[in-house]
């Protein structure tokens, strides 16, 4: 039986980027092994349908013979060809359901070991996938907390520039004063000097 299809995946998920050409992602060897293990599980089921008949065309062919040696107590004196014939297709028969069977164990044994290797795969690549996401979640954390630390030292940064610009402002202005003030008297000291009264000019 072919494998089942399988649903799509839910969107919004974001594929994984291929390191090389020819390495599967994380994504896509959880994607295989599913698919793996549902091919193995029909495959599976399928076996085990072909035993259960092999098994039930078994036990009709007992049911059979035993009808028919019923039948040849019944009638031993016309009927030992029958008995005889229908004796040999149940041994042939037998023989080939038993061989059948036993080869349907073997293949059933390693079908089995093979699921169970893939569902130990599909573990160890599902703690892959939740390792790596754990990993991203605390990257992104901490690239976080730093752009957050650096917001906070550059805003303090920003205050204390503009801190300094004020006070070198203010300087220059009381410095500016003064000066003005020392240019001032001394214009009104020469005016005094020639006789004029600077309040008449």
């Amino acid at each position: 039986m072919p494998p089942k299809k399988k649903g799509k995946g839910k969107k919004g998920k974001k594929k994984g980027k291929k390191k090389n050409d020819g390495e599967l992602t994380v994504e896509d060897k959880y994607k295989k092994t599913l698919l793996e293990i549902d091919a193995l599980k029909d495959h599976l089921d399928n076996r085990r349908d072909i035993s259960r008949r092999s098994q039930a065309q078994s036990e009709e062919w007992k049911t059979r013979m035993k009808a028919a040696e019923g039948d040849v107590e019944q009638q031993k004196s016309d009927q030992k060809d029958v008995m005889a014939d229908m004796t040999r297709q149940y041994k042939t028969k037998q023989t080939e359901m038993d061989a059948h069977v036993r080869r349907l164990e073997v293949e059933l044994q390693k079908v089995t070991s093979a699921l169970t290797k893939t569902s130990e795969n599909l573990k160890a690549t599902t703690a892959e996938k939740e390792k790596i996401t754990k990993e991203k979640n605390e990257t992104i954390g901490e690239l976080e907390e730093k752009i957050k630390t650096m917001e906070y030292s550059y805003e303090n940064m920003l205050e204390e520039a503009m801190d300094n610009m004020v006070d070198k402002l203010n300087n220059a202005k009381i410095q500016w004063l003064d000066e003005s003030r020392t240019i001032h008297m001394q214009h009104k000291q020469k005016l005094l000097e020639f006789g004029l009264n600077p309040l008449d000019i």
